[in-house]
């Protein structure tokens, strides 16, 4: 230690300020460095740098400058560390306690302009006090603010930072506003991924045509995940849903409590409707568990899609290999496969797959299949269609009657300044009947949404249909294969195929999922494969 304080240079110091971004300016910084200099001045030190962080809060260590410092201190070019106060080096005692031991093990002396602290033992004792006060005033400083925030949060008011793409904010109000032209990528991008539409397509597209992010970036996949993931585009204003940074100062995805939490259906325009939100959380979902199985080493064409008829538990991939050899693949019963109280047997892999793909051909892609879902739907269509418009008319109408409600109620509390809490229980009550609206809305849009085969979507699936003849393309085949398909249901005596199509019932007057059952026992006879001979030696 003595050979390392022997090549400091004596008499040498450095200065370090900073102003954080919450209330303050950077004209601070020159104050604090005049005072420092002032000081070093008085006690016969030569300033030989000065560190500065602009907008850079003390109760995180991770600082440009401040890292700087700290790394310079070990090259020994100065003696002490002066700072206008001990909070401007941190306000984290943690971080106060460790980075001070470093600059102790280089030889370096922390001096204060403000607090004079001359290292005796009743200084250690002051020194303490003032870090627990700048960890308090910090803390509290937050609670504080976040209060503010809160009150406007019920307000569904915007509470700083860069809006969501799609959305502007009003300078008057500090509402959100749809940005039109924004509005329209984000429709594209949640009706591309709804119809199957993957990331890098939806990416290639945007970028090739000059559309870019709210901070003039290209799109990728974590900006478009996120986007999709946001809740807000269905019109519900959110605020606090997570928690804050961690003890390091790196962002936690755990969320809040329900109590915490601020969630406002209505609170903000909507881009999306719920249906197609919905539909793209599905997606996501199925794709994230196809994604995992893209990692297997075997094709298993069904995962993510097959489940236990008896017990509801998910059927997985596995196989075994016999004595000679031989590999069986087959999914499994995951309850039954942890020994949980699941009685169901496997089936083979080549039994289930080649039924389900057999189905698909003969109910979707077959000529007679394609005729029968659009003979089926328009004949529907022609009884139903009159009669949603005139239930979505009445819903809407009541749905904005409650919407103005909600809005009295606000514009009340904003102008008298009664807190949001007197009235929450009415607006909770208005909120949920919207709700239901929402969903009866929601409910008679996606039926509308079936009625109707496109002519894309009829060449799509003439195409789809090569695909599942041909069956050489595995990846290919199980996109297919989900893009059609909502579920298999493997029970003791039968298989359940529902597709991700519905049809008029025997009166015409409403809709039924598309469902194909049969018994088990003759899809594994129909689809049993061919004994392996033994290999004689």
């Amino acid at each position: 230690m003595s050979a390392r304080r022997a090549r400091i240079i004596s008499n040498t110091a450095v200065i370090y300020a900073r102003y954080s971004s919450t209330n303050q300016r950077e004209e601070s910084i020159e104050a604090q460095v005049r005072a420092c200099q002032e000081y070093a001045k008085r006690n016969g030190l030569v300033i030989v740098d000065i560190y500065a962080d602009s907008a850079k809060t003390g109760t995180n260590a991770e600082r440009e400058e401040f890292q700087r410092m700290i790394a310079d201190s070990a090259t020994g070019k100065f003696e002490f560390v002066i700072v206008h106060k001990l909070d401007r080096f941190s306000r984290d005692r943690y971080d106060s306690i460790a980075y001070k031991r470093k600059l102790k093990l280089n030889g370096v002396t922390l001096r204060s302009v403000l607090e004079n602290l001359d290292g005796s033992p009743e200084s250690l004792i002051l020194e303490s006090l003032l870090e627990g006060m700048a960890a308090y005033y910090s803390q509290n400083l937050a609670r504080e603010a976040l209060k503010g925030m809160k009150e406007n949060g019920y307000r569904c008011m915007h509470n700083g930072g860069i809006p969501p793409y799609g959305y502007d904010v009003d300078k008057e109000t500090r509402k959100y506003v749809i940005n039109e032209e924004e509005a329209m990528v984000v429709r594209y991008i949640f009706s591309s991924y709804a119809d199957g539409v993957g990331y890098n397509q939806i990416i290639r597209y945007l970028n090739a045509n000059g559309y870019r992010s709210k901070r003039g970036n290209p799109f990728g996949k974590n900006s478009i995940h996120d986007l999709l993931k946001n809740i807000r585009y269905t019109g519900i204003y959110t605020f606090n849903l997570r928690k804050e940074k961690d003890a390091v100062g790196n962002r936690n995805h755990r969320p809040k409590s329900e109590e915490e939490r601020i969630m406002i259906e209505g609170g903000m325009p909507a881009i999306i409707d719920k249906d197609t939100f919905d539909r793209v959380q599905m997606q996501i979902r199925r794709n994230k568990r196809l994604a995992a199985c893209e990692k297997a080493h075997e094709p298993y064409l069904l995962s993510g899609l097959i489940y236990c008829g008896e017990c509801k538990g998910t059927m997985w991939g596995s196989r075994i290999k016999d004595r000679h050899g031989n590999i069986t693949r087959f999914y499994v019963c995951s309850t039954r496969d942890y020994k949980k109280h699941c009685d169901n047997r496997s089936i083979r892999k080549e039994v289930i797959e080649g039924f389900v793909l057999a189905q698909l051909e003969r109910d979707i892609f077959s000529h007679q299949g394609i005729e029968k879902l659009r003979v089926s739907l328009i004949l529907y269509r022609q009884r139903r269609q009159a009669t949603i418009v005139e239930e979505k008319e009445r819903l809407i109408s009541e749905g904005e009657e409650i919407k103005h409600k909600i809005q009295k109620i606000v514009e009340l509390v904003s102008q008298s300044g009664i807190t949001i809490g007197t009235v929450s229980d009415e607006i909770k009550l208005l909120e949920e009947k919207r709700r239901q609206i929402a969903d009866q809305i929601d409910k008679l849009n996606k039926e509308a949404r079936l009625l109707i085969l496109s002519q894309r979507q009829l060449e799509g699936m003439k195409e789809h249909g090569k695909e599942v003849k041909e069956r050489k393309n595995l990846k290919k085949l199980r996109q297919i294969i989900s893009y059609y398909v909502e579920s298999v249901a493997v029970y003791h005596d039968r298989i359940e195929i529902t597709y991700k199509f519905a049809l008029p019932d025997k009166q015409a007057d409403g809709i039924i999922p598309m469902t194909v059952v049969r018994d088990l026992a003759q899809v594994k006879e129909e689809f049993k494969a061919p004994r392996k001979s033994r290999k004689v030696v």
